[in-house]
């Protein structure tokens, strides 16, 4: 009905949704610096009109709820980019790094050490009798071999660098996992109340932002403001649910694998050792499985990707969520390996396989030079010779320092176990033996030093004889067939080897034949290092376009969540202004309502 106590109501009325207003604009300008924080305004709506003789009156205004000012579809974009940001980000840090310990073109880098130990075997066939001279072959070859175990050994430690970062996104993606399913709960149960729980909300989209920085997830609406999250990239699991707004669902988590080894006690089957949930600060979360069946390129991706898809609790699971109990034993087509295709762990998982790439180049080059360089040196195409004279390589130039053995004179003293400890030289054990570093004199020159163990014993060739230093520095001229090193030849004999396609030793053992299917060592090396150059230089150009392109999403965003002082303070006037009307609305009323009541007596 109408009267002065319903029109005092509607003043009421709008004086509440007015100082509403204001609270709202209030939060708004406290959390302008806040990250993740969506501006919020009051729906305002009418209250429900009384009837009257003349029709419906209006009753005032309410404030109906309190929303979010959120576009579900810039959140999508902007985790859609931010995975593919966080895998280019990594790939860039990476590769940059790799960069750096190849450190081309320097005058400290392999290529102009290798330079340098060809030049100095060419200096040396000019005064083979210089022991100044054979020094400086010593030393220089010396360089190139701690330069080629730097580079191995560095390369190995930023692989392992990258497995433990993988160890950290595994504890750190589980951590968020289980902050938003609590985050979840909480909205669910505040909107199940009749509230709006937006700073709930606003928390939980930042978590999730996070997450996608890691890996490409499906985030999917439910009842009561919850969400649903999936990877996008769930490979074989049937129940890939994260995060679940049914109470009722099972949820997945990962857990991290520490090593995964050959069990000597059975054929075709691997040792994998895992922590639950990547957590190894306690040896409880340790757990074994038994893996049959996988191929060696299946260990190498698994040694790679380390991330394992797990039950809440961190224990293994098969496709089917069902746990793998500790000490099992199951196919290799059971065990599921988490492989995303995108974010920071598909970016430490793919920048692995470059960095064993170029280890393994780098121990082809090793195993190149070592070969063909002992090969000259002794005239040897097999360095245990049964049919020859001498019957072995006495002293071999480049040896293998894990297996090579020197009396305290620097002797070496298992010269058979250190050459047929040859095939397994790589860039990171390769060096020059400690008998010649001792004295230089024993470097072979002559001719026909190949017809003896040590090059004391020619006496046929003159002491300026340098036809086979010669002929080790004319090996940077010289074709071979690097790109086979390690794979289809791998010993000295196999280099030589014309039935499986080998190159030829003649002269000597002075002269190798140029493979045209080959190319020269520095050549090898050089096209590494361009290789690298271009891929660090994509992975640079991805980086940077991806972070332009999420900056630019997430100022779409922001222009259209994110709190504008000069707006707030232009809403604020406006509130302000109709909280004040209201009040006089209030006060003239108040005003006639004393009219009415005292002035009727008078």
């Amino acid at each position: 009905m109408s009267g002065l106590f319903s029109t005092f109501n509607i003043g009421r009325s709008g004086l509440n949704t007015a100082q509403t207003t204001i609270d709202v604009t209030s939060h708004n300008v406290a959390n302008v610096n806040t990250e993740g924080y969506s501006r919020q305004r009051a729906e305002i709506i009418t209250s429900r009109p009384a009837n009257a003789t003349v029709g419906q009156v209006g009753t005032g205004s309410q404030v109906q709820a309190i929303e979010r000012v959120r576009d579900s579809f810039l959140d999508y974009q902007v985790r859609g980019e931010s995975s593919a940001q966080g895998q280019a980000d990594v790939r860039n840090d990476m590769l940059y790094q790799v960069e750096n310990i190849f450190n081309e073109p320097s005058d400290t880098g392999i290529s102009s050490l290798m330079g340098k130990f060809f030049d100095g075997f060419q200096e040396l066939s000019k005064q083979s009798q210089n022991s100044n001279a054979r020094t400086v072959v010593a030393q220089q070859t010396l360089a190139l071999t701690d330069a080629l175990n730097h580079a191995a050994t560095k390369l190995d430690e930023l692989k392992s660098n990258a497995q433990m970062l993988l160890k950290a996104n595994v504890t750190d993606v589980n951590s968020m996992l289980d902050q938003i399913n609590s985050l979840n709960k909480e909205i669910m149960s505040v909107e199940t109340a009749g509230q709006t729980p937006n700073d709930l909300m606003d928390n939980r989209d930042k978590l999730l932002d996070e997450l996608s920085y890691k890996f490409g997830i499906k985030v999917e609406s439910a009842v009561f403001q919850g969400a649903d999250v999936k990877a996008t990239d769930a490979g074989g699991m049937k129940s890939a649910n994260l995060v679940s707004s049914s109470p009722n669902t099972d949820v997945a988590r990962f857990s991290y694998i520490s090593s995964i080894e050959e069990d000597p006690n059975s054929l075709n089957t691997q040792v994998i050792t895992y922590y639950k949930l990547g957590d190894m600060s306690n040896e409880k979360n340790k757990q074994i499985i038994r893996v049959t069946g996988l191929s060696a390129e299946e260990i190498q991706k698994i040694s790679e990707t380390r991330v394992l898809w797990a039950d809440e609790s961190g224990q293994v699971t098969k496709a089917d969520g069902y746990p793998i109990k500790d000490n099992d034993i199951i196919l290799a087509s059971e065990l599921m390996v988490f492989t995303p295709k995108s974010g920071e762990i598909s970016g430490n998982i793919s920048v692995q396989a470059d960095i064993e790439n170029y280890n393994d180049q780098l121990d082809k080059l090793a195993m190149s030079i070592a070969f063909s360089v002992n090969a000259i040196h002794s005239g040897l195409a097999n360095p245990i010779n049964t049919g020859g004279d001498p019957e072995i390589d006495n002293v071999p130039f480049f040896v293998n320092s894990d297996i090579a053995q020197y009396d305290s004179n620097n002797n070496l003293i298992n010269v058979l176990e250190t050459l047929n400890g040859e095939s397994g030289i790589s860039a990171k054990n390769i060096t020059i033996s400690k008998e010649i570093l001792e004295d230089v004199m024993k470097i072979k020159t002559k001719t026909h030093d190949s017809d003896y163990g040590y090059t004391s014993e020619n006496e046929v060739d003159g002491e300026g004889d340098g036809a086979r230093a010669l002929a080790i520095a004319q090996l940077r001229d010289t074709q071979l067939k690097v790109q086979s090193f390690g794979v289809t030849i791998l010993s000295r004999s196999d280099m030589f080897n014309t039935s499986k396609g080998g190159t030829t030793l003649s002269n000597h053992g002075m002269d190798i034949a140029s493979d045209t299917s080959g190319m020269q060592l520095d050549s090898y090396y050089m096209d590494q290092i361009d290789k690298l150059g271009i891929q660090a230089q994509e992975a640079s150009r991805i980086s940077e376009n991806q972070e332009t392109l999420v900056g630019q999403l997430e100022n779409n965003r922001e222009s259209v969540s994110g709190v504008s002082l000069d707006e707030e303070m232009a809403n604020l006037i406006q509130f302000q202004h109709a909280y004040s009307a209201n009040a006089k609305i209030i006060s003239t009323i108040d005003e006639l309502l004393d009219v009415v009541i005292n002035g009727l007596k008078r």
